[in-house]
């Protein structure tokens, strides 16, 4: 047997059942090996008995995963807590909690992790739920309904809601609402959050919000308009919508992918957010980049396409921000969702998460 120099695991969530728009052939979520020296990926453990678990956040530690299930909200839509062990590459469940309401598209969890924030695409329904103290969602919850449409009939007949995050002062969470055309703000409390917003900021008509992302070192709550940039080539004329948006560790540069023109475009950051720029543009070796993930290294991208079943690892240049591909074809059926955990080096992770199948037990 080869010896196993992975010392990360590359978790992808996949959609495991067709919808209109993908034609869903995974078998779960997956917990691969990544070398981050080299940039490979290996196999490993799929789970299965999760539908659509298409979009995953991992607590810092890396002893918890939580994931939604996209589907409708009378076929069970939920939210899946999961104690990870990274060394042994296994999963066990602790908890499902409904999403409080249809295909929820994204979980986060605020700064403190104690609580998770879930963003329901259908029916406007944005909810946080509490967590206890072994971070498994409990039955608190707090729900708040958005309201409202926006100048696309077909795609913004009523509120869409993508994404909800923390922001970097720890006191607000910013929804986006691509239904709307909206960024929404809530302020915490230590019981939860505020269900009346603080502000709210109208982006271009049917602009679609999506995702945002915060600089690594970013502080503060203020949310203003600097500049606007492009993510596609000029003279391209096809279709094509922006996905995923992350910005590499250093806080020098971002990245966004592109569905359509099936491209990775690389941004440059260095003068600030109000000179931003294109640096260059990358295939993405698959079609419909979904998701995209930057190990935390900063060294290497990965690539989760849609449509052509395939991860692809990129090198980054940390002087210019550029990718260089370093591998294209690692097969794996619709991956939609990327996340990085570090494996450990001696048994503290596994006996924590031992301690969880033991707080399952008791429960």
């Amino acid at each position: 047997m080869s010896q196993d120099t992975a010392d990360m695991l590359l978790i992808v969530g996949t959609y495991t059942s067709t919808l209109p728009h993908v034609v869903g052939k995974g078998l779960g979520i997956h917990l691969l090996g990544f070398d981050s020296q080299t940039g490979k990926i290996s196999e490993g453990p799929a789970f299965g008995g999760v539908t659509n678990p298409t979009w995953l956040t991992v607590s810092r530690d890396g002893t918890r995963l939580y994931s939604v299930q996209e589907v409708a909200e009378e076929y069970g839509s939920t939210i899946d807590c999961f104690a990870v062990d990274a060394r042994g590459r296994n999963l066990t469940k602790l908890a499902s909690v409904p999403s409080q309401g249809g295909w929820p598209c994204h979980v986060s969890l605020d700064r403190a992790e104690r609580q998770l924030f879930v963003s329901n695409y259908f029916g406007g329904r944005f909810a946080a739920i509490r967590l206890d103290a072994y971070g498994v969602p409990t039955p608190d919850v707090t729900v708040v309904q958005h309201e409202g449409s926006s100048v696309n009939p077909e795609r913004q007949e009523g509120p869409h809601l993508h994404q909800a995050l923390p922001m970097p002062d720890g006191e607000h969470v910013i929804v986006c609402d691509a239904g709307l055309d909206r960024l929404v703000r809530y302020p915490l409390r230590p019981d939860g959050i505020d269900t009346m917003p603080d502000l709210s900021i109208a982006t271009d008509p049917g602009s679609f919000p999506r995702h945002l992302a915060f600089m690594p070192n970013g502080s503060g709550s203020a949310i203003e308009p600097r500049s606007t940039l492009s993510i596609l080539p000029a003279g391209w004329d096809g279709d094509s919508s922006a996905a995923a948006i992350r910005i590499h560790p250093s806080g020098r540069f971002a990245y966004a992918s592109n569905r359509g023109h099936d491209s990775i475009c690389a941004i440059d950051l260095r003068d600030g957010l109000g000179r931003m720029s294109v640096i260059d543009w990358s295939s993405a070796c698959g079609e419909a980049p979904r998701d995209f993930a930057i190990d935390p290294s900063g060294r290497f991208l990965v690539v989760a396409s849609q449509n052509s079943d395939n991860l692809a690892v990129y090198e980054i240049d940390r002087e210019t921000g550029s990718l260089s591909l370093r591998s294209s074809q690692f097969s794996i059926s619709t991956p939609v969702c990327l996340s990085f955990v570090k494996r450990p080096v001696d048994d503290n992770t596994a006996q924590i998460f031992r301690k969880s199948r033991e707080t399952v037990e008791e429960i």
